[in-house]
């Protein structure tokens, strides 16, 4: 089959987001064991970027053709290095990405210009604070502390009783987010449920 508009050569079926579904359904069947921190949060990582493949932002969201695809940190989280690495070598929505560490300095961060917001498990006592600052906004956010997802993160990781890393998805979020969550995501999640911020 031929794609004229991209003017190559596309297998019937193939499509990015059917590839990257697979490959994230793989992630959550095959990872090893968790605790080995390092492959924790490499893992971790690695969803973060599967996840921008089942997420859809506003063409607004982005400043120009040549925006970076920008994921933002606040606090402590022992993801970060594992995401930095990552959108070192990778693309991200057909786009450069980039990551921004984002201090609180006695009030919480301006997200203007992130697309992703990683929030650190440290950022408890001001997460609700975050989470006010993101609300109706074109922003993901995520985090691996317990309890964020029913106070309102959209993706939070959890390690499972068998020991690996999985991920649950904020059903209040989904439903207010201007963000385009695929079907296909929420499949793979545990719903977290709670008012949020």
């Amino acid at each position: 089959m031929y794609n004229a508009r991209r003017g190559q050569r596309v297998r019937p079926g193939y499509t990015r987001r059917g590839t990257a579904w697979l490959v994230l359904a793989a992630l959550l069947a095959v990872a090893a064991p968790a605790r080995a921190d390092e492959l924790e949060y490499l893992l971790k990582a690695e969803f973060m970027e599967r996840f921008t493949h089942f997420v859809d932002w506003p063409a607004d969201a982005f400043p120009g053709r040549d925006a970076p695809f920008v994921f933002c940190v606040v606090g402590d989280s022992r993801i970060s290095p594992y995401l930095e690495r990552l959108a070192h070598d990778r693309r991200i929505k057909d786009r450069r990405a980039e990551v921004r560490h984002l201090g609180l300095k006695g009030a919480a961060p301006d997200p203007t210009g992130c697309h992703v917001l990683l929030i650190g498990p440290d950022e408890r006592p001001h997460l609700h604070a975050l989470l006010a600052r993101v609300v109706n906004r074109p922003v993901l956010t995520v985090s691996d502390a317990e309890g964020f997802g029913k106070e309102g993160v959209l993706i939070n990781f959890y390690i499972s009783d068998d020991d690996r890393v999985r991920f649950e998805i904020s059903s209040t979020e989904v439903k207010r987010s201007p963000l385009k969550i695929n079907a296909q995501l929420l499949r793979l999640a545990r719903v977290a449920t709670g008012s949020g911020p």
